[in-house]
């Protein structure tokens, strides 16, 4: 049916339709209020190198050393503690962890687009106070974590990669993205149900309709359900009465007006006239 069938269908059953959309909009708006409202936050590590490389020497004094700018030593090692790291804090048991138990917050941990040495730090809670403290946690984890796999690894501690916070834990902000969503979708399935329950409903009622015209003891359509058949004829006129037509009073044939025909004169009359 193309949509101005439906439209007819929605008008004629209207008081299906109409409580069908009202509870649509309930519906919905109960949705948009039981769901609860999500908050994200965010927090930025770099990773760097000692400035005296990764090599260490006790012979070697102090003041000797050349001293380099770590901001000038990014490589590709940095970048690979930095997978490793992020490796580590996708760690269900790590994740378990720093969230709690049966907890609704979430975060994730990645490179981003760079690869590294950047670590991002992504958060999402119920409240904001959890979303701002699970990034607090996630990167002192991530800063104890990188400090535990080199004590691990027996690297001098002069060669220590360290961790170093660009970006503190930012206020948390609501996303409503995942609210209109639910709503959206919950209100298209209702809408359709709300279609498909007043045509199912149109469909019996025709039905039962027709049905009761069929039945043996159902009463014959009145004058008024039953159009008049199409005339040819022209108008006729109006009668001298008012308009109404002349009462035939029982008598066949009586609205018919008679014509009488005199009968022609004979040329040859066989029988003597007066003048004969």
């Amino acid at each position: 049916m193309d949509f101005w069938g439906t439209v007819r269908v929605l008008r004629r059953r209207w008081y299906i339709a109409v409580p069908a959309v009202l509870l649509t909009g309930v519906l919905a708006l109960y949705v948009y209020v039981t769901v609860p409202t999500r908050y994200e936050s965010s927090g930025v590590l770099v990773l760097t190198s000692p400035a005296a490389g990764g090599r260490y020497s006790e012979k070697t004094k102090p003041e000797d050393l050349v001293k380099v700018n770590p901001l000038l030593q990014f490589d590709g090692s940095l970048t690979t503690t930095a997978q490793i790291l992020t490796q580590i804090l996708g760690d269900p048991k790590t994740a378990e962890e720093l969230a709690g138990e049966k907890s609704t917050a979430t975060y994730t941990a990645n490179t981003g687009p760079v690869g590294g040495p950047l670590l991002f730090i992504a958060t999402e809670a119920d409240s904001a106070e959890s979303a701002e403290g699970l990034v607090g946690k996630v990167l002192e984890k991530t800063v104890n974590e990188l400090a535990a796999q080199q004590k691990a690894l027996n690297a001098p501690e002069q060669t220590f990669i360290t961790a170093q916070i660009l970006v503190k834990p930012t206020t948390a902000s609501a996303k409503i993205g995942g609210k209109v969503r639910y709503v959206g979708a919950a209100t298209v399935v209702l809408l359709l149900l709300t279609i498909a329950s007043t045509f199912a409903a149109d469909s019996v009622m025709n039905r039962m309709k027709k049905r009761k015209g069929e039945e043996p003891g159902a009463e014959p359509p009145s004058e008024k359900d039953v159009p008049p058949p199409p005339s040819h004829a022209p108008p006729s006129r109006q009668a001298p009465n008012g308009g109404q037509p002349p009462r035939s009073q029982g008598v066949p044939n009586a609205h018919q007006k008679t014509v009488i025909i005199p009968a022609p004169k004979p040329t040859n009359p066989a029988w003597p006239t007066k003048d004969d």
